[in-house]
């Protein structure tokens, strides 16, 4: 007849790993841009990305 769906325990954390992978990956790449040279950094700004 009519049955409720009933979520398993471990989907609850799905949120939170995905947003802890994210936060984790963002902060990376934050700390990398601002450890970088600046010569290196130049060097990517003027990359010509319209080709």
């Amino acid at each position: 007849m009519y049955k409720y769906v009933i979520y398993e325990t471990w989907l609850d954390w799905v949120p939170y790993v995905a947003f802890g992978v994210t936060a984790l990956v963002f902060i990376t790449f934050s700390i990398h841009a601002l450890i970088m040279r600046k010569d290196r950094a130049d060097h990517l700004s003027h990359l010509p990305l319209d080709n």
